[in-house]
């Protein structure tokens, strides 16, 4: 502790206007970011004060996050091409003292509770500060480290439960976006759903957890039926995917009686919060309901839900306009409308609805986390080109003309992203027919 306070004494005027600046970020309440990260807020600050590699990761994470906000850029690594400015190549350094320091806590952490929440803080900047910089894989690997610590310290108290939701949410993140790796944080047993909830959190967490397990399985069981075993699908995987669906709408039966109470006292923020809890909802909702069945003329079943989606993310975005939503750039919880609005404009084959998701996506402002507007614009608005081609208006897009999944590549210095599309040409008994296109945005 005595070289923790020299060390912190030695600190440069630079460094603490850096902190204050983080901390100022974290006073705001958005509704952009709503309770993901205000929970853990207070803990962060604390151990910012008591641990020099969180204070380093804080220095480096705030100057990164003042050089985006200035530049507004979208370039190479989020940022403007070389040469660096200071404060870009002040910010990797600061990072790499901060990651020299955590690796030495690590070293020391063994069973302690105190250490094991300190790094998993320390973890929280560094996957902030690789998701600013764009190093998605790097991000991903800081999380995985991060997640095996949460899952071995077991359910004893040895994490913080706010802490734990934390990486709870970004473990669903980078599954949505990766689109091959399963949660590992979902809870074995299913807890029941309240019939009311004391709070908008408790609902929040709650729909969290349904929509990891219904991610999870989606991954796993149901990848193997809906690509390998076509119509072979067990009974006993069709109850549980109507299990899921049940307790879906058990959550959207008592979040629906818990908000309307707090509705007539409630705010523009608080408004926006439930649009986008909602919005999960309903994606949760339709991929638990497709999960183990191959056609995606599924998909079509769920255009009150699609439009919904639309409604609810526009009345979502009206809020974030005009609040300051980029002043936590790259929050790592965050959980907002470009996913499910690109959700919708691959889904949906209903040309008004899914044009409609392309042009919000197109006006996007900000990037959601690791997803950015520009880039999934560009490819829904190729893929609508493809199933749509040679067919009149509003006709029917047939089977053999759907694309199934649609895998990215992206090259941010050419801005580029590399594409493959596939489909069942000859029907759902044929083989793939898949090609690959570079689109630029």
């Amino acid at each position: 502790m005595a070289l923790l306070q020299a060390l912190l004494w030695e600190e440069s005027e630079q460094d603490a206007r850096y902190v204050q600046y983080f901390m100022e970020c974290l006073s705001l309440d958005v509704p952009s970011c709503g309770s993901e990260y205000s929970n853990w807020r207070p803990l962060m600050i604390q151990a910012m004060h008591q641990e020099i590699a969180i204070r380093r990761g804080v220095v480096a994470l705030s100057a990164l996050m003042q050089e985006r906000m200035e530049h507004g850029s979208v370039g190479t690594h989020g940022f403007d091409e070389p040469p660096r400015s200071r404060r870009y190549l002040f910010g990797l350094k600061k990072y790499g003292r901060a990651l020299a320091s955590l690796q030495e806590l690590v070293k020391d952490m063994g069973n302690d509770r105190y250490l094991t929440q300190v790094a998993l803080l320390c973890g929280i900047i560094c996957i902030w500060f690789e998701i600013l910089m764009r190093d998605y894989l790097a991000g991903l690997s800081h999380l995985e480290m991060c997640l095996k610590i949460v899952l071995n310290a077991g359910p004893l108290g040895n994490v913080d439960s706010d802490i734990q939701r934390a990486y709870a949410r970004m473990d669903m993140q980078a599954s949505l976006y990766v689109g091959i790796r399963s949660p590992v944080t979902v809870p074995e047993e299913m807890s029941p759903i309240p019939y009311v909830f004391d709070s908008f959190n408790q609902a929040e967490n709650c729909l969290m957890e349904e929509y990891a397990r219904v991610v999870h399985f989606c991954r796993n069981a149901g990848n193997f039926y809906r690509i390998r075993q076509l119509g072979c699908v067990p009974l006993e995987l069709v109850a549980y995917t109507q299990t899921l669906q049940a307790r879906l709408e058990l959550w959207k039966s008592a979040f629906g009686y818990s908000y309307s109470c707090q509705k007539a006292q409630g705010s523009p923020q608080t408004s926006a919060r439930a649009s986008l809890l909602l919005i999960q909802y309903y994606i949760a909702l339709v991929t638990a309901s497709t999960s183990v069945y191959a056609e995606e003329t599924l998909y079509d079943r769920f255009l009150y839900a699609f439009k919904r989606i639309l409604s609810l993310a526009r009345s979502s975005n009206a809020c974030q306009e005009s609040a300051a939503a980029t002043s936590l750039v790259g929050v790592p919880m965050k959980m907002g409308v470009i996913y499910p609005l690109y959700f919708v404009a691959t889904k949906c084959r209903d040309s008004a609805v899914r044009q409609e998701a392309i042009d919000l996506l197109s006006s996007a402002p900000y990037p959601d986390v690791v997803w950015e507007a520009p880039i999934l614009a560009a490819v829904s608005r190729r893929a609508k080109e493809i199933e749509e081609l040679g067919l009149d208006d509003n006709q029917p897009i047939p089977e053999f003309k759907r694309l199934h999944g649609i895998p990215l590549a992206i090259d941010y210095e050419s801005r580029q992203v590399r594409v493959e599309f596939r489909i069942r040409s000859n029907g759902m008994d044929g083989e793939w027919d898949d090609w690959e296109e570079c689109l630029s945005w």
